[in-house]
């Protein structure tokens, strides 16, 4: 694959860029520039997420509150619908697997699929993905990075979060709902310490340090008169040119410099080889087996243009790396919620739930109010001024050790002073407090069952809201199981990528069931390639049950009803036996089970060569059967004919004897009797002919038996 030409920036002005081609300095500030005109969804993403952690009053009722007396903290109802959702995420989280399209690529499956567990484990990328999807309920959008891991005492895979506020993306460019497949460019913002950056880069030590410290020491110096170091000369321009404020890319104080990643699209030409089965793989020159088939005239060449991905990195305006790689997509995946229809902004559940979570606070604070304001009621005179005055009492009046000296002359020396509390608690001051309530719960479509308190007696009514309350999740939980399997295909694909070595052993299974799988062999015997994983047809899917305890209870709830349905079927008990216990929470359950099915004689999970031998003992026992079989129905077909030849032979010679007048009409009964039978006999011949041809297939009784146990 070779790029056409660089970043088109529309301009070609590289006169500030010392690098050569890639993506320049100029479409890195166009690139910037097109950020800062992008919807401004971030700003409501950070409130949705300041409601969800409870900071929910405005600065001007933080000060009535104050004022008054009031409590600071508000009732936050948004947080528990929302934990309701991301728990419901976690109760159903279902395995990644493997699979292979071709049988012949079955064991570079089981490898890339062992490896790919082994990865989700080390990565803890079930946590990453998990982060991502409570960013997208709450904010919109979430984000899941795959990367391989620079540290070298590390696993060699990273999967991690990343806040939404770092990841800017073509706006113009996005199709849908889907991978941002349309974008021309994606970039993440984020400051790094100096002392990280040079360490993994030592070659640009020297312009970066001056970057964060500055230039004055060298220029006051006469650094740049006669013959300076033209890499420090090219970072000084760049730098007095670079139109973005030098704050908003250096930090002198923590000594931090603003990475930008930047991962974009350039058109490619590209030779492609299209196979007899249709199936198109790029050309490699370095490959003898593309260059033999071209050769032979097996493959159709053809020649287009595509689009690579690259990647340029650049701290502030000085640009470090720029790589093109094989990757199809970018390697940051969105995990989006909903989007509205004009402009494509994302948004999540709580984005509704801010109004309703407005009146409840309002009317809660104002019910508050009530309970605590004190009307005052005072003459004139009734204050002796030297002592307390009416600003004294109105400041006062609302502790509980209120103190007021009257005066002696008042002129109504039995009064004068009345303070009490007469404020009425409307009726709909609640109302509308129940009704903001309810409105959350309806907004984001959870109902009372979902979120621990009943509304309904019947189990059959509670299913139904439970039922509506997951349908309503349906587009967004569709959009998180997209996302999701593609952060699993990435990380598959890297995988994958390490497993090209020529002749490449790698152990599986354990115990009796490890052996050694080969993989990139060449069979000398057929002269074709063996478990190739660079043409292997392999993809990653997402299991259909979740793997959770609570769904192995319900699993092993559904398995004692079938066992118990299929007692008097000791084969069937022993196959759903070790179901049984693996559904199980005993922390031995998968020796166990394993246990059981050696003892049963079934092949073990995992055991390929069992379970080939297994296979091969039941083909072998179902031909005995059908040799048996047919042994005796042969057999009965021979004494069904032998016998239809006796009678007809007696019929005859009754008839003959008949005819010379020997035998009565009672021999002629007889004689029609015999032919009645070996008509009969004919007939039962023909049959069993006709079952032997046609014979019974026994195994689609017994799963149509099965079905009709379990239903």
């Amino acid at each position: 694959m070779t790029p056409l030409k660089p970043y088109d920036d529309r301009a070609g002005d590289t006169s500030r860029d010392s690098a050569s081609g890639g993506y320049s300095l100029y479409a890195l500030e166009r690139m910037l520039h097109d950020c800062g005109g992008q919807p401004l969804w971030r700003d409501r993403a950070d409130l949705c997420a300041a409601y969800y952690d409870g900071k929910q009053l405005s600065p001007k009722q933080e000060q009535q509150c104050i004022a008054e007396g009031l409590d600071l903290r508000a009732t936050n109802l948004i947080r528990p619908v929302i934990n309701s959702v991301l728990g419901q995420e976690a109760k159903s989280r279902t395995d990644v697997s493997v699979q292979a399209d071709d049988d012949s690529y079955t064991d570079v499956a089981e490898v890339i699929g062992a490896k790919l567990k082994e990865a989700e484990r080390e990565t803890s990328a079930h946590m990453a993905v998990s982060n991502a999807y409570a960013s997208m309920v709450k904010t919109g959008i979430g984000w899941v990075h795959v990367s391989r891991n620079a540290d070298p005492l590390a696993y060699p895979y990273n999967v991690e979060d990343v806040h939404r506020n770092e990841i800017w993306w073509d706006w113009h460019g996005q199709k849908g709902n889907t991978l941002l497949n349309g974008c021309r460019w994606l970039v993440r913002k984020r400051m790094i310490d100096l002392d990280e950056i040079t360490a993994a880069m030592p070659e640009f030590k020297g312009v970066l340090e001056r970057a964060v410290s500055g230039w004055d020491s060298l220029i006051a110096e006469g650094y740049f008169v006669g013959e300076p170091d033209q890499m420090l000369v090219d970072a000084l321009d760049r730098e007095r040119r670079f139109r973005v404020a030098r704050q908003d890319w250096v930090d002198t104080a923590r000594k931090q410099v603003k990475m930008y990643e930047v991962w974009y699209r350039v058109p490619a030409s590209v030779v492609v080889l299209t196979l007899a089965s249709g199936k198109k793989v790029e050309y490699d020159p370095k490959d003898q087996r593309h260059n033999e088939a071209i050769s032979r005239g097996l493959v159709q060449v053809t020649k287009g243009v595509t689009s690579q991905v690259r990647m340029a990195l650049f701290a502030g305006p000085h640009r470090l790396i720029d790589i093109g790689t094989k990757k199809r997509v970018f390697p940051y995946f969105p995990f989006f919620a909903f989007r509205e229809d004009g402009d494509k902004s994302p948004y999540g559940l709580i984005d509704g739930m801010i109004s309703p979570q407005d009146e409840y606070n309002e009317r809660r604070l104002r019910i508050q109010w009530m309970l605590k304001a004190k009307q005052v009621f005072v003459e004139e005179d009734a204050l002796a001024t030297q002592y307390n005055t009416i600003a004294d009492l109105a400041e006062s009046v609302m502790r509980p050790d209120l103190v007021a000296v009257l005066s002696k002359t008042r002129t109504n020396p039995n009064g004068g002073l009345t303070v009490k509390n007469e404020l009425s608690m409307q009726p709909e001051q609640f109302t509308v407090m129940g009704d903001a309530k309810q409105l959350i719960q309806d907004t984001a479509g959870r109902y009372g069952s979902q979120l621990g308190s009943a509304q309904v007696q019947s189990g059959v009514a509670n299913s139904i809201l439970v039922e509506q309350g997951e349908q309503s999740m349906g587009e967004m939980n569709d959009n998180y199981v997209f996302a999701r399997r593609s952060v699993f295909e990435c990380l598959k694909e890297d995988i994958a990528a390490d497993h090209q070595q020529p002749n490449l052993q790698v152990p599986l299974g354990s115990g009796r069931t490890r052996r050694i799988i080969v993989l990139n062999a060449w069979d000398r015997q057929t002269n074709q390639p063996v478990n190739t994983v660079k043409d292997a047809d392999v993809r990653t899917a997402l299991a259909e049950v979740p793997s959770t305890p609570a769904f192995r209870g319900q699993q092993q709830q559904q398995l004692a009803t079938i066992i118990q349905a299929l007692a008097g079927n000791p084969k069937a008990v022993a196959i759903l036996a070790p179901a049984y216990l693996e559904s199980s929470n005993l922390n031995n359950r998968q020796q166990i089970a394993d246990d059981l099915r050696k003892a049963e004689g079934l092949p073990v999970p995992g055991d390929k060569a069992g379970a080939e031998a297994a296979e091969q003992q039941q083909m072998a026992a179902a031909q005995k059967a059908q040799m048996a079989q047919e042994a005796i129905g042969l057999a009965n077909v021979q004494g069904a004919q032998a016998k239809a030849r006796l009678t007809a032979a007696q019929a005859g010679e009754i008839e003959q004897r008949v005819q010379s007048g020997v035998e009565a009409n009672e021999t002629r009964a007889n004689t029609a009797k015999l032919i009645t039978d070996a008509q009969l006999n004919q007939t039962k011949s023909v049959e069993i002919e006709a079952a032997l041809a046609n014979p019974v297939d026994h195994a689609a009784l017994i799963k149509e038996a099965l079905h009709e146990a379990i239903a």
